[in-house]
């Protein structure tokens, strides 16, 4: 009877410790590149581009966060003008003109990310969430001179990463992730049959609480 209620004592202090403390939040920041992979066509019109990101994570239990984030990617195109592959109201594609401007894709994203934590300073982790993303062309029009600003229509996409986060002191650390992103674009505004794909290769600072 004693030993019963010892054990209840002692689960009730480790429960009751757990409730109190308070989960550890980490906030984001980074830069990095994007690399265009589907549809085919815009492609091989698109330079490489640039990604900037921001989000926080909540850890929900060891290791295992819940994390909310915003991203901006920005692809220009290479070359003065470029075709834009549209379906007519018959399911034809037809090649159309459009000068200048660059691809975005703004989005956010709900997601969880896991970290291994071991006793060096390099933690590994993978990351994966759900989200919208609009994707609009910027400074683009069309040989009549209309803005394509219509079509920018936003999707639902996801997200897996890897990475690693390197920890400076107890606060402060630095992160490394390669991130592959797949939108919904089948049947979309945009006139594609497929998903939009890219890649990322981000690098930044996280801060911890």
């Amino acid at each position: 009877m004693r030993r019963t209620a010892a054990l209840l004592i002692v689960l009730g202090l480790v429960f009751s410790t757990r409730v109190s403390a308070q989960p550890a939040v980490s906030v984001r920041g980074n830069v990095g590149a994007a690399f265009f992979q589907s549809p085919e066509f815009p492609n091989t019109v698109l330079n490489s581009g640039v990604d900037l990101g921001i989000e926080t994570g909540v850890e929900v239990y060891d290791g295992l966060e819940v994390v909310l984030q915003g991203n901006f990617d920005r692809f220009t195109q290479n070359g003065d003008t470029y075709a834009l592959l549209r379906n007519t109201d018959t399911d034809v594609s037809v090649e159309e003109e459009v000068e200048g401007g660059a691809l975005n894709v703004l989005n956010g994203t709900v997601g969880l990310r896991y970290t291994l934590k071991n006793q060096s300073d390099a933690h590994p982790y993978v990351a994966g969430g759900v989200g919208l993303y609009r994707i609009m062309f910027a400074e683009t029009r069309d040989p009549q001179g209309d803005d394509l600003e219509e079509l920018s229509p936003t999707k639902r996409g996801f997200h897996v990463a890897v990475g690693a986060n390197f920890q400076i002191d107890e606060t402060y650390g630095v992160f490394f992730e390669p991130r592959y992103i797949v939108i919904n674009t089948d049947g979309s505004d945009l006139r594609t049959r497929t998903t939009t794909r890219y890649v990322t290769v981000r690098l930044g600072v996280e801060v911890q609480f």
